[in-house]
């Protein structure tokens, strides 16, 4: 496995859970998102840090991120929780930030799979 594949599961859910924000209406946004301005260090955090508030954190428990190196930081907050085709579903309220962008902030929902992966949900 190269070093870059080795965090290609976790970019591709950061790709998705900041590529649909509730108020975007294309894609054109992420030029100036958080998102394109993160490391891959602040990647792998983010990542970490969204299997475990999904996995472990209650409802209305925030869990914070941050890189110092980057500056890179933000907050993941369960909503609520819920069951979707026998699956343990959570809805999420995610806000990154990177250095020289605005916050970007959207709600998601993710479902646990049967091989205990996380997946992002419509």
């Amino acid at each position: 496995m190269t070093p870059n594949s080795r965090w290609a599961p976790g970019l591709l859910l950061s790709v998705l859970v900041m590529a649909m924000p509730a108020s975007a209406a294309n894609l054109g946004f992420m030029k100036d998102g958080p998102f394109m301005r993160f490391t891959e260090e602040d990647h792998a955090i983010f990542s970490k840090t969204l299997d475990d508030t999904l996995s472990n954190a209650t409802d209305g428990e925030a869990r914070t991120w941050s890189n110092p190196k980057s500056r890179a930081n933000g907050e993941m907050k369960p909503v609520k929780s819920f069951e979707r085709d026998r699956l343990s579903c959570r809805t999420l309220s995610i806000t990154n930030k990177a250095s020289g962008s605005a916050d970007a902030t959207g709600r998601y929902n993710f479902c646990k799979q049967d091989s205990g992966k996380w997946t992002l949900a419509n």
